[in-house]
């Protein structure tokens, strides 16, 4: 008995192909995008495309394609452009790659043709979804015909009768974001109207970084209005053509200045999926980029943390000082409201065990200390009658604060600082002399953003401090009428 060896075919469906090719894009209308890459390839310097309810035509004045480049055109998998990576023309890059996009464009009609003017010829294929899936054969008719007077070498690809509806404003974005708009020599027109890339006006911060894969270059840019940026994220390039958007990650941990950060990069060694959408994220190249790439927008971030808070403890510098001024003359006309005797050992001997604790006099600051060296002396001493125990604060304030000022009243000088008690925080605390307001409670960040609103904020946290400083026994009636009337002395200066 002999053992027989036979042979099995290897076949694929064609319904399979359409299904392939649709389904390799998240939206229909990125096959645009597609032809006018296609475009770029074929050393085209313009680009026309034409999208109304009825027909989209794609059409561009590059090397047009004979019989054997048509062929090619159809072919799926095709090796010629990794064979031949660079356009004979303007030397550019070639981007695509895998040769089934076209099956993408029965996702938005059931017919398109190819028409294509190579040297004296002008050559078209017609690809009916219906006709070439019914027929057992795999070949499609191709005519050719002279190239009439009017025929310019270039290729046009039509979609008539259309199945779907093909939003402009969408195809603008994609075109805008997704094609080589900034290469030199390349121009693409939607319904006539030039499309451009997107310039955002900030701080350029360059990339060019040397792997052991290729080159990483581009730019980040930190844009001067948040509102300028469409969406947050460096752009991630492969031969010029956008496959993603990125913040590596970052956005967990920086909850400011991410929603400026756009800009481009460029690295032609990153691996693609087929749908050109994402990269092959599990490859050493990606892994590589992305973790080169962290870091330094990282190290961009983390400056732009630094620069505004900078900005924030000038702001709260300022504004701070100028309401305790206005305090202090509003206390000045109201000697009564002042805590005296008792009240005022009392609170500074707490106010300095607390400060202990905290380190909440900032270094800037010991300059202004000399102005209240009398009351510090005077505090050593001990009262006659009070209690020799320190006062015990409810909470204690661990955290330096981000500024803090001084206002001297008679024998007592009260400090206000601003510190970060987190979001579920006191919106302000007491302990002792010291005043202690949060940075980080909502109300705060609500109205630090517009002085008149942030001003008023801080007088009246700092003169409802002052009133309970008094230990006093009043209402909660006199106590409001109290800080009102400080608040209006202040106000009135």
């Amino acid at each position: 008995m002999f053992n027989k060896t036979n042979k099995i075919k290897v076949t694929v469906d064609k319904s399979h192909l359409f299904t392939l090719g649709e389904k390799m894009y998240r939206e229909s209308i990125e096959f645009v995008r597609e032809l006018v890459n296609n475009a770029y390839d074929a050393d085209a310097s313009e680009v026309f495309v034409l999208i109304n309810e009825e027909k989209i035509v794609v059409e561009d004045n590059g090397a047009g394609m004979n019989a054997g480049g048509l062929e090619q055109f159809f072919t799926i998998g095709s090796e010629e452009k990794r064979r031949h990576g660079v356009s004979p023309k303007f030397g550019r890059k070639r981007i695509g790659q895998f040769g089934i996009g076209k099956f993408s464009a029965l996702a938005l009609a059931d017919e398109f043709t190819v028409e294509s003017v190579r040297g004296k010829y002008k050559y078209t294929v017609v690809f009916s979804r219906d006709l070439w899936k019914s027929d057992q054969s795999w070949d499609l008719p191709i005519n050719q015909e002279p190239a009439g007077p009017l025929d310019q070498e270039g290729t046009k690809i039509i979609l008539n009768n259309l199945t779907k509806k093909v939003s402009l404003a969408e195809a603008e974005k994609y075109l805008r974001q997704s094609v080589p708009l900034r290469a030199k020599k390349f121009n693409v027109y939607l319904n006539n109207k030039k499309i451009s890339a997107k310039t955002v006006a900030g701080r350029i911060v360059p990339v060019n970084i040397k792997t052991m894969h290729g080159l990483i270059e581009g730019e980040i840019v930190v844009a001067l209005n948040a509102g300028d940026v469409d969406e947050p994220g460096v752009e991630c390039r492969v031969k010029q053509a956008l496959v993603k958007r990125d913040l590596f990650g970052l956005e967990r941990k920086f909850h400011q200045g991410v929603n400026r950060i756009t800009g481009s990069v460029n690295a032609d060694f990153l691996p693609l999926i087929s749908a050109r959408s994402d990269f092959v994220v599990d490859s050493p190249e990606y892994k590589l980029f992305y973790q080169l790439m962290r870091k330094r927008l990282e190290n961009v971030l983390a400056e732009l943390k630094k620069q505004s808070e900078t900005k924030n403890l000038q702001k709260v510098n300022k504004e701070l000082q100028e309401v305790m001024q206005q305090i202090k003359d509003a206390l000045i006309l109201n000697p009564d409201f002042v805590p005296q005797g008792k009240a005022v050992a009392r609170l500074k001997r707490a106010g300095r065990s607390v400060g202990a604790l905290a380190g909440a006099i900032l270094e800037k600051e010991r300059t202004e200390a000399e102005e209240t060296v009398d009351d510090q002396a005077g505090a050593d001493k001990k009262p006659e009658t009070d209690d020799k125990k320190p006062v015990e604060p409810a909470l204690k304030i661990e955290a330096k604060p981000l500024v803090i000022k001084k206002i001297r009243l008679k024998k007592l000088g009260i400090s206000c600082g601003v510190v970060s008690l987190g979001e579920t925080g006191p919106e302000v605390i007491s302990q002792g002399n010291l005043i202690y307001i949060n940075q980080d409670h909502p109300l705060y960040r609500k109205f630090y953003k517009r002085r008149d609103q942030f001003v008023l904020h801080l007088l009246r946290l700092i003169t409802q401090e002052i009133v309970l400083m008094k230990k006093a026994r009043i209402t909660a009636a006199e106590a409001f009428s109290w800080q009102g009337k400080l608040l209006k002395d202040a106000l009135s200066k």
